[in-house]
């Protein structure tokens, strides 16, 4: 029996078992991890934060593309500045007949009381670090009024104020024990959180014909995911391999949706390896790899071959900058330079790349040390349970590793991955001396200066018994001025056009450094029921696009039975 007649009898066999008695007017979402938390102050991982963004609304919001708009926010105001002019506080007022799900107005305690709980030790938010090396206060001025001080001038402020606002009533119930989670986004939460599923149910009304109630549910293994819409059991599957997404969508009852993503996939590189601390070899590395016939093969087409973290279309992605093609001849001139010449078995040089042990990854993992075994590159992969990897770069136990971003859309996150203060090992060290290429730079003196004043005050501090928090983003260990410097800059220009100069020069530094090897930016690519309306996935894998999808009546005794017993 071949492969597609097998499915067949698994859709027909699974058609009604597989289903809920759902309503019509409910859209079904399965999606591959676990929802761990519905509260913004606790999520880390991407299906909890898709979550929270359909109960929660938070200030500003930000699009794939990198540009912001508002959303609680009515404006958002400059009120205080530093000697240069630039703004050290800003004034945000509040919409007036914005309200939580319990009928309750938005107002400017609730803002500070979310803000403020990220620094309480007894909530333990992944993000009160980060918050409290930005802002040094958060207060309401009156009740539609919120005013944030900030440490340094920050260009990145209506972008780091997304998260989702808590009610003050909420804000010492970490997690939202007992589903009691309360926003004021465009669904609410209908029945206590289970980690399995999710069920919302929208506040206000609906777009003709899209639905009125949202399940998210979780289903692992991504053959039962599948199986699910092809059974009627969901209306839309997530996080399917290239391999199940072309199985299953060769059957007439659902089909493929795919569009342009700005997810990063990139290979990490350990610069205190002897070897690869060359940034000659790592351009070998890279070289040696066919990218595009990596796409094809492992993502089935569904993406992108990228030259930087951010997507073509971002504005702070420098037009001028195309991925390098692969080429094995210059590939081999640059290992012999480096002393690097094929062995007796013909091998150059032995790693170790360490991943997660998410099939796909480990898929990928293979085919890249499949090619580099071509140019005399033996790699042994390792897959590893995230914590265990996490571990493992963190204390620089690795030659390469294999990851993602799922969201890369503000340019500063290049700053956690490539700032030397983001180093693991980085909080008791004084910045680098700025090399020549930092030094002809205009402004990186000043950069520099300050950098060094803050790592001196973070020595002090720690004599003191308050030792700093240390840096966990930039896992290769890239320390380089120029690149600080470029950064800090970035982070410091107000607008996206007075910025865009810097983190363009920051991608063609990378480009030259080669901290990590990227790879490619995956299409959002999604399996459809019949019974889900036109929609393009958009690019950022929000969840958001297929609440506003207009849905037909389910078919009477499993969606997909006629579909499947016709099935070649």
């Amino acid at each position: 029996m071949t492969k597609s007649r097998v499915l067949a009898l698994l859709v027909l066999l699974t058609s009604g078992a597989c289903r809920e008695p759902w309503p019509d007017a409910t859209l079904v979402l399965a999606v591959p991890a676990p929802i761990r938390t519905v509260d913004p102050r606790l999520a880390v991982d991407a299906a909890s934060t898709r979550v929270w963004r359909l109960v929660f609304s938070g200030l500003t919001a930000v699009h794939p593309d990198g540009s912001t708009s508002l959303d609680l926010a009515e404006a958002i105001t400059p009120s205080a500045w530093d000697g240069e002019g630039a703004p050290v506080a800003y004034d945000v007022t509040l919409r007036e007949g914005r309200r939580f799900h319990d009928g309750r107005p938005v107002e400017a305690a609730d803002v500070v009381c979310t803000y403020r709980s990220l620094v309480d030790p007894r909530l333990g938010s992944p993000v009160g670090a980060a918050f409290a090396r930005r802002f040094t206060a958060v207060e309401a001025l009156d009740p539609r009024r919120v005013r944030f001080r900030l440490r340094a001038p920050l260009a990145t402020f209506r972008s780091d104020v997304i998260l989702g606002i808590v009610p003050r009533s909420a804000c010492g119930n970490p997690g939202f024990a007992l589903g009691a989670a309360i926003g004021a986004g465009p669904f609410r939460l209908q029945e206590p959180l289970e980690q399995d599923r999710v069920v919302l149910q929208r506040v206000g009304r609906a777009p003709p014909g899209a639905a009125t109630r949202v399940v998210v549910r979780a289903i692992a293994d991504e053959g039962a995911r599948a199986l699910s819409v092809l059974g009627g059991g969901a209306d839309v599957g997530l996080g399917l391999s290239p391999g199940a997404l072309d199985a299953a969508g060769r059957h007439g009852n659902a089909r493929i949706a795919s569009a342009p993503g700005i997810a990063f996939s990139y290979l990490g590189v350990q610069l205190e390896h002897p070897t690869l601390a060359d940034p000659e070899v790592r351009r070998a590395l890279l070289l040696a790899l066919d990218r595009p016939a990596l796409v094809a093969a492992v993502l089935g087409g569904r993406g992108r071959v990228a030259a930087t973290m951010m997507a073509p279309e971002h504005w702070a992605a420098p037009a001028d900058l195309q991925p390098a093609a692969s080429d094995p001849a210059r590939v081999a001139t640059l290992l012999d330079a480096a002393g690097l010449r094929p062995d007796a078995d013909g091998i150059r040089l032995r790693l170790r790349l360490l991943t997660t042990t998410a099939r796909e990854r480990r898929t990928q993992a293979d085919a890249i040390a499949r090619q580099l075994a071509r140019v005399g590159v033996a790699v042994e992969v390792r897959g590893l349970e995230i914590a265990t990897l996490l571990d493992a770069l963190r204390v620089g136990q690795f030659d390469l590793f294999l990851l993602g971003l799922p969201e890369p859309l503000e340019p500063d996150y290049q700053g956690w991955m490539f700032h030397s203060r983001n180093r693991p090992d980085a909080a008791l060290v004084l910045p680098a001396a700025l090399d020549d290429a930092a030094r002809a730079h205009p402004g990186c003196r000043r950069m520099h200066a300050a950098a060094t004043a803050d790592a001196l005050a973070a020595i002090a501090w720690d004599a003191l018994g308050s030792p700093p928090a240390r840096g966990s983003g930039n896992r290769s260990r890239l320390r380089d001025p120029l690149t600080d410097c470029l950064l800090d800059l970035g982070q410091r220009a107000q607008t996206p056009a007075d910025r865009a100069p810097h983190y363009h020069a920051v991608a063609r530094r990378l480009a030259r450094l080669l901290p990590v090897l990227p790879l490619w930016h995956e299409d959002v690519s999604a399996l459809v029921g019949a019974r889900v309306g036109a929609v393009s996935p958009p690019a950022d894998g929000s969840y958001l696009a297929w609440t506003r999808a207009t849905l037909a009546p389910r078919a009477e005794g499993g969606a997909s039975a006629g579909s499947a017993q016709e099935a070649p």
